[in-house]
C-alpha cells in the first residue's frame, strides 16, 4: 500500500526515511513524502514520530506539520532489543516498533520493507 491509501483520520507513525525524502532532493520519492506531510499539516491525518527518528537538523520543523514527537525511554530501549532479536530488525527500526506498540499505533509511513516482518503493523510506502 502507498501513502495515498492511508484513510483520512488515520493515526500514523512517520519513519525517518519519510522525513529524509521530504526534506531532501529525491525526485522519485520526495513528492509523495511531501504530499503526506501536507496531509498531516491539514489535519487529515494524526501523526507521530519519536525522538530518535528526528534527532537531526529538521527536528524543529516536525511540529509545524502537526506531528507529535514521542519520547524514547529506557523501558522502550529494552523492549527494542527484544524486538530486534525477534524480528531481525536493526536497532533503530526496533525502536520504532517499540514506540508504536507503547502508544497503540499500528499504521507506519515508511519506505523500509523490513517492517513487513512485524505482525500487527500496516506499512504505507511512498510509492
Amino acid at each position: 500500500m502507498t501513502f495515498t491509501d492511508i484513510p483520512a483520520g488515520a493515526t500514523v507513525f512517520v519513519d525517518a526515511n519519510t522525513l529524509v525524502y521530504h526534506f531532501g532532493p529525491n525526485p522519485s520519492l520526495g513528492p509523495a513524502c511531501r504530499a503526506l506531510l501536507e496531509r498531516f499539516a491539514r489535519q487529515e491525518l494524526v501523526g507521530y514520530t519519536s525522538a530518535h527518528v528526528v534527532s537531526n537538523q529538521v527536528v524543529d520543523e516536525i511540529p509545524g506539520f502537526g506531528i507529535q514527537v514521542l519520547p524514547v525511554t529506557m523501558h522502550l530501549v529494552s523492549a527494542a532489543a527484544a524486538i530486534s532479536q525477534q524480528h531481525g530488525l536493526l536497532s533503530g527500526d526496533a525502536s520504532v516498533v517499540a514506540v508504536m506498540r507503547e502508544h497503540g499505533l499500528v499504521n507506519l509511513a515508511s519506505h523500509d520493507a523490513d517492517f513487513d516482518r512485524v505482525a500487527g503493523l500496516t506499512r504505507y510506502a511512498p510509492a
